[in-house]
């Protein structure tokens, strides 16, 4: 009984990976999990570490501002002097706290404003002109807050910055300045700009979920955003109550920070979910299980596989043979299954596409050799129709010597149209130029001084072959249609062959009465509109298409009283004969 291929890798296949998959999966997935886990976890602490770290570098930096201003007895005296006797005076006097201020906030960029607020309520800021701000600035409610608190850090608010409002974060201090006799307390207000704190958690807020800053007093500071299920929430908010730096559940993990200065405390979220989709890598142990079932499966399919392909490689190679013409193509297959099914099915496909393609070649080159024989036999019947109409014309005018010679280059053009095989479709152009010449005179004994026939031939191309009576019909049109109709005495008839890069142009220039623009014609194997014309030009366009295709060109250009040339382009048969 034969086993079919698809149960074949169906089977194997299913025991190999059932095998592989069972074995190493139960392994690998409690295990890789728990380091993932461990790992993760210590590089989020150490992330939480470094925020912390960069966060106290700017506490520091604020802080040391803060003690350099109080304890700067230049900015004390200038704050806390007498108001001057003029105006002048007291703008020179802002001014120049003004200056000294400035200095602190260029030397930290990211503090945008120095504020000094006395007990009588006046301010002193390094921006000037803002004294009505700076009178309400000091009423808002985070400030009063501050007033009545004993941590520094206030929560983010916005502040009025040079052209628009920025978000902030205050660091406030109160103190009573060295040297002065006074009672009551002054502020030092130094404004941060909030993006700082953007730009701490910038690089660390895409490995969690989530993380919040808070202050001393438990305000947020700082969260990344990110929208929460209210469980995440809850979770961050017990973790951050009960003081645990480490809290999990089967859903999400926190770590809390509580390193930092001011009592500032940090809060992240790891949500497992997302912590064991981002496994990027393999671990070694997993490789090697993964290494031992594609062993086994190896050793299990090699042979099947070699098999299979055998076979295939075989047929597709064949295929090939057959894609570029090759039809005596075959392939032996025996293998017992579908494969040897397709091979002898490919086997009688080829055979009868062989079948076929030669009965449509013997079925063309029949249909071509009736369709040259239906042109020729066109052809021959309209000459003599013409010629015999002019032997009657002379037999009645008794000029029995001229009957004669016209009977006789009659015979002679018969004996030349009536070859069989290829030189019943094919004359050299000097067998086609006697052709003509016969022709010429049997019209020149019927129309006597009416016409001069002149060739203009290059010796080398006496020898390629045309096609038979092509050029015949053209100098009768010529004759009969151009020259006789006309007025002239004595008409010219031009026959040239010359060669025009691959081809060969056969030219029959009359100097008769032509036709309109609207009849020329100068195509690629026009047709001809003219029933008198009709005859030859289209039998010579067709017959142009049959032997050359798209390769061949029946040009016809004329113009009213001043005459008509025809034109046929055919390929170059081979290398002309120069020495010819």
């Amino acid at each position: 009984m034969r086993m079919k291929i698809r149960n074949k890798i169906i089977l194997s296949t299913a025991l190999v990976v059932s095998f592989s998959l069972i074995v190493s999966g139960f392994f690998i997935y409690d295990y890789a999990r728990g380091i993932i886990r461990e790992q993760s976890i210590r590089d989020s602490r150490t992330k939480l570490a470094q925020i912390s770290f960069q966060l106290n570098k700017v506490q520091e930096q604020v802080m040391k501002t803060a003690e350099y201003i109080v304890s700067d007895e230049e900015i004390t005296e200038l704050v806390y002097a007498r108001a001057g006797p003029d105006i002048e005076t007291e703008y020179f006097r802002k001014q120049a706290v003004q200056d000294k201020l400035g200095r602190f906030v260029a030397l930290n960029n990211f503090i945008l404003n120095v504020l000094i607020v006395r007990p009588d309520g006046g301010t002193f800021s390094n921006y000037s002109g803002y004294e009505d701000y700076f009178a309400e600035y000091v009423k808002q409610d985070w400030f009063v807050k501050m007033k009545d608190s004993r941590r520094n850090y206030s929560e983010p608010h916005p502040f009025f910055f040079i052209s628009g409002n920025r978000q902030v974060f205050s660091y406030v201090l109160q103190y009573r300045p060295i040297g002065q006799q006074t009672s009551a307390d002054s502020y030092l207000v130094l404004d941060i700009a909030y993006s700082e704190l953007s730009n701490v958690f910038l690089q660390s807020s895409r490995d969690f979920e989530q993380i919040e800053l808070f202050t001393g007093a438990n305000a947020l500071l700082y969260s990344t955003g990110k929208e929460l299920q209210p469980s995440d929430e809850e979770s961050m908010k017990e973790a951050l109550r009960s003081g645990q730096s480490f809290r999990e559940d089967a859903d999400r993990i926190v770590l809390t920070d509580e390193t930092m200065n001011q009592d500032w405390k940090q809060a992240a979220l790891l949500s497992k979910s997302r912590l064991f989709e981002k496994i990027n890598r393999i671990f070694y142990f997993y490789i090697v299980i993964i290494l031992s079932g594609i062993a086994v499966t190896l050793v299990v399919m090699l042979p099947i596989i070699v098999n299979l392909t055998k076979p295939l490689i075989r047929l597709t190679n064949a295929m090939k043979r057959v894609a570029v013409g090759d039809l005596g193509t075959s392939v032996a297959i025996r293998s017992g299954d579908e494969l040897e099914i397709l091979g002898a099915g490919f086997n009688r496909m080829v055979e009868d596409l062989r079948h076929l393609v030669d009965t449509s070649i013997r079925n063309e080159e029949t249909k071509r050799k009736m369709q040259i024989d239906l042109l020729m036999a066109q052809i021959n019947p309209h000459f003599v129709y013409n010629t015999l109409n002019t032997v009657i014309y002379l037999s009645h005018a008794n000029r029995n010597g001229q009957v004669v010679e016209v009977t006789q280059a009659l015979i002679g053009i018969l004996q030349d149209t009536i070859k069989t095989g290829e030189g019943a479709v094919r004359a050299s152009l000097a067998e086609e130029k006697q052709i003509v010449d016969k022709y010429a005179v049997i019209q020149q004994t019927r129309y006597p001084g009416r016409f001069r026939l002149i060739w203009e031939l290059e010796d080398a191309l006496l020898g390629q072959p045309v096609p038979r009576m092509a050029m015949q019909p053209i100098v009768e049109n010529a004759i009969v249609h151009g020259i006789i109709p006309s007025d002239r005495e004595e008409g010219k008839i031009i026959v040239r062959a010359y060669r025009d890069d691959a081809q060969m142009c056969l030219e029959v220039e009359d100097n008769g009465r032509g036709m309109d623009t609207s009849d020329s014609e100068e195509s690629n194997l026009p047709k001809s509109t003219d029933r008198t014309r009709g005859i030859g030009l289209s039998n010579i366009r067709d017959r142009l298409y049959t032997d050359f295709g798209a390769a061949a060109r029946l040009e016809v250009s004329s113009e009213k009283d001043v005459g008509t040339v025809v034109r046929i382009r055919i390929p170059l048969a081979g290398p002309v004969n120069e020495s010819s």
